[in-house]
């Protein structure tokens, strides 16, 4: 495909980065977002090499006015955003007996402010040109509460509802949505000890969004061993669920 102009956040490592590179092979402009500048400085180096242009905006998406003023500026220097990820999450797994409240608001405010801030701050411009696509990383995690995952589950459950409406508002203004619900990705994210089933890398998982987003579906879910199996978990009723779930985690 020609040219475009595609915002990522959490573009410094990670999906957000394997995401910049593929799209810099179709020549795509791109904004990178991220807090580490040296490493949105190196991934913009790798957008180069491989024929894509980049500008970076070291930015904490947990800082919203930071967020929108980002989001803001780079729709003025790439004149205009065609796609917007919005990508940048993070996971710290805790089992409940001893959850704070600064944990699970640490993840929140990742996970839900800042992707809100991300897409809320380029719907105006999108809803004037009656164009555009937004995109929300979320997880196959979302689908049910997972043992030891339960703020992060919840922070990817929040977000999906919030796609789902605003892709049946905004499709009328010319605007589609996209839920991007991956399973286990071998990125930074992932801790080392953790049970990971069909996990992909990150490359391909990359690959695989890029090519599916052509087509603006509501939902791009892989892979699908996985799918499968957390579809038959969130059919599954609260009395069979539960201890199931007891009996995974003793």
């Amino acid at each position: 495909m020609g040219s475009r102009t595609v915002l990522i956040t959490g573009a410094s490592s990670g999906i957000g980065e394997a995401l910049a590179l593929e799209y810099a092979r179709s020549g795509a402009r791109l904004a990178l977002l991220a807090r580490r500048k040296e490493e949105l400085e190196r991934v913009a180096q790798g957008v180069l090499a491989q024929g894509g242009t980049a500008h970076v905006y070291p930015v904490d998406v947990t800082d919203v006015s930071a967020v929108e003023d980002a989001v803001q500026r780079a729709d003025r220097d790439l004149g205009s955003l065609d796609l917007v990820i919005a990508n940048a999450g993070m996971s710290k797994p805790v089992a409940a007996p001893l959850l704070t409240v600064k944990t699970c608001t640490d993840i929140v405010d990742v996970n839900v402010r800042g992707a809100l801030a991300t897409l809320t701050a380029a719907i105006p411009s999108m809803v004037a040109a009656r164009r555009g696509h937004l995109v929300g990383v979320t997880s196959l995690a979302g689908l049910r509460g997972m043992p030891g995952f339960g703020p992060y589950s919840a922070t990817k459950a929040a977000l999906s509802t919030f796609l789902e409406t605003l892709r049946v508002e905004l499709r009328p203004l010319g605007i589609r949505v996209t839920d991007v619900m991956p399973g286990f990705v071998e990125t930074p994210l992932v801790p080392k000890d953790l049970f990971t089933p069909f996990m992909w890398p990150v490359a391909r998982a990359a690959r695989h969004v890029k090519n599916k987003l052509e087509r603006g579906p509501a939902v791009v879910a892989f892979p699908m061993p996985l799918v499968s199996l957390m579809s038959v978990a969130s059919a599954l009723p609260r009395f069979l669920y539960d201890p199931i779930m007891r009996a995974v985690v003793r």
